[in-house]
């Protein structure tokens, strides 16, 4: 079970969804799977309509001609063939889906936020050092950075939750922020707050109806308004704080790790929303499909200083090629790296190496040429494999043997992988020793 687009992407062969009151089982990866389940969907809804349309042909037949006795009998042949027709009750699905809508009261000026020379520490750890941003209008930026690096710090700067140590902070003219914190349960301050007394107190002039109306639209209805806000769940906390940032009409969002506690659903029903915005967005995630489906400009916080890449994180990737959001490829970073923290007081790693060193160093090399081609070429199967069960209408068209061939070659592709990819991670291990 898990909310994460890219990873379900990645992993699953079979999807199994319990929806419509009734459990179906989809071959394919996520987004197969979503393709396929609309497909049949519309499917089924297309057959409703056409049994609803033969059943009014057959009643406007009867209705028009049962009077005339030359027609009588074509007219009650009408009549049985209605009655024959049996139209199944599609079930609503259990799927449900928030609104978010951000809306701006006017928009800012042309420079959104400032950030000159700013250093902050806690006690002797430094965690941003001289960090320079220009955040214009209309911007989408994504703040990305190995854990501790300082990205929520960095906004909780921004919004004055935290003062810099040293440097300047300036939000632009007319700037009004909507702020999601990491921890956005401090939010809610008054723990005998009701869901609906909570976001009621910050909708000056609003009627009960008008307050109810937002609530609904986040997914509170009925006896759900009268919770305990702290008694919510991640998930419901976040959606009633996205109501609440909706009601300022912010025109620079600034949000840290916005999709930690939502659900699918609620997770593509936020990205509509922040996609439809016209304002400025800053952001933090560990989410890659959020991240790849709204940043235009990505800031890189490393411990060398500050990246700034204007382009989609796709972009940024094809540049550097350091996927942070990548969790197989920050494992093998983090696995180099406590080999090269162990290495560090070694005295053998000062030695000059030997002409047999230097052989074997080369057919390392040559290895991992070989075996980077043969990861590349795997990679590139599974994708066009993942492409074709992601086509409109391929599972309808294709037999079930050949989607069969195509699932056991995927299979087999991504165990070969696993196989490359641990001997690609032990020729760099002999390479850096």
């Amino acid at each position: 079970i898990s909310h994460d687009h890219r990873f379900l992407d990645n992993v699953c062969t079979h999807i199994l969804d319990i929806d419509y009151e009734t459990v179906t089982l989809y071959s394919g990866n996520y987004t197969a799977f979503t393709t396929a389940k609309v497909e049949a969907r519309n499917r089924k809804e297309g057959e409703i309509a056409r049994q609803e349309k033969k059943i009014a042909e057959h009643k406007a037949f009867a209705d028009r001609f049962r009077a005339k006795a030359t027609k009588a009998r074509q007219a009650q042949s009408k009549l049985k063939q209605m009655e024959r027709i049996v139209i199944d009750n599609l079930p609503r699905s259990s799927r449900r889906y928030p609104i978010f809508q951000f809306r701006q009261q006017r928009p800012s000026g042309k420079e959104a936020l400032k950030v000159e020379r700013v250093n902050k520490a806690f006690g002797d750890n430094t965690v941003l050092s001289d960090i320079n941003l220009n955040v214009r209008r209309g911007d989408r930026l994504a703040i990305i950075g190995p854990n501790g690096i300082g990205k929520s710090t960095l906004l909780k700067i921004a919004v004055g939750e935290l003062t810099a140590d040293s440097g300047e902070v300036q939000l632009g003219h007319e700037v009004r922020t909507g702020y999601f914190a990491q921890d956005h349960r401090q939010a809610f301050a008054d723990i005998d707050a009701t869901v609906e007394s909570w976001l009621g107190a910050a909708c000056s002039g609003e009627t009960v109806g008008t307050v109810r109306s937002r609530l609904g639209k986040v997914l509170f209805s009925g006896d759900e308004v009268e919770k305990k806000v702290p008694s919510l769940s991640g998930g419901e906390a976040a959606r009633l704080i996205f109501a609440r940032i909706a009601v300022d009409e912010p025109n620079v969002l600034i949000l840290d790790e916005p999709t930690n506690h939502l659900d699918l659903e609620a997770i593509e029903a936020l990205v509509a929303g922040l996609e439809a915005f016209d304002g400025t967005l800053i952001f933090v995630s560990h989410d890659r499909w959020f991240v790849s489906k709204l940043a235009t400009r990505v800031l890189e916080i490393t411990e060398h200083g500050v990246n700034d890449y204007p382009g989609t994180y796709d972009e940024y990737l094809a540049s550097c090629g350091d996927d942070h959001l990548d969790a197989d490829a920050a494992v093998l970073r983090i696995r180099r790296e406590k080999r090269a923290r162990k290495r560090g007081g070694s005295k053998s790693d000062t030695k000059d190496p030997s002409a047999d060193n230097a052989n074997k160093t080369k057919q390392f090399k040559l290895r991992r040429d070989v075996v980077t081609a043969a990861i590349e070429k795997a990679e590139q199967r599974i994708e066009e494999i993942d492409g074709a069960f992601c086509k409109a209408g391929f599972f309808e068209e294709t037999s079930e043997s050949k989607v069969r061939s195509l699932q056991a070659e995927r299979d087999k592709l991504s165990a070969d992988l696993e196989k490359l990819m641990a001997e690609w991670e032990e020729i760099e291990a002999q390479l850096e020793s």
